[in-house]
Order: structure tokens, then sequence, then C-alpha cells
């Protein structure tokens, strides 16, 4: 089976995105089933971005290219 093009979001990748929303962040421990090497890559992408809530606590929120990913067609298989 041909591997997912990268700008197409994986299991983990698309169940956290589904959470997420451009303003309310959502903190580490709430973006199961992702963990540490997912999140930096959603970063790297420029699918999601760090923020820090009122407290001073790291948020994460859903960014337009986000957005995009998650709502990209996934290619059906041959």
């Amino acid at each position: 089976m041909p591997s997912r093009p990268s700008h197409i979001p994986h299991a983990r990748e698309r169940s956290t995105l589904q959470k997420m929303s451009p303003s309310e962040g959502l903190p580490f421990e709430k973006m199961h089933p992702a963990g540490k090497q997912t999140i930096a890559g959603m970063l790297a992408k420029g699918w999601i971005q760090r923020r820090s809530d009122d407290r001073g606590r790291t948020i994460y929120c859903i960014t337009e290219a986000g957005y995009d990913a998650l709502t990209t067609l996934i290619p059906k298989g041959r």
C-alpha cells in the first residue's frame, strides 16, 4: 500500500485536529492520542500553533492550514 501524502493527516493527527478550535486551545494532556512526536510534526507542518492561556499554560490551537488538512479528502486505495 502506498504511503499517505504528508499533506493528509494520519489517524492520530486527524483525531487530534478534530478536537481543536482556532480560538479555544487544548493543553497537551487533552490531545490524546497524539504524543510529543505527533504534536511536533503538526507544529512543523503548520497545522497547529502553540499559545499561552490566561494562566500562562501552554495550549495548542488548530490553524487554517490544519483545518484545510483536516478537510482534505483521503484518496481511495487501489
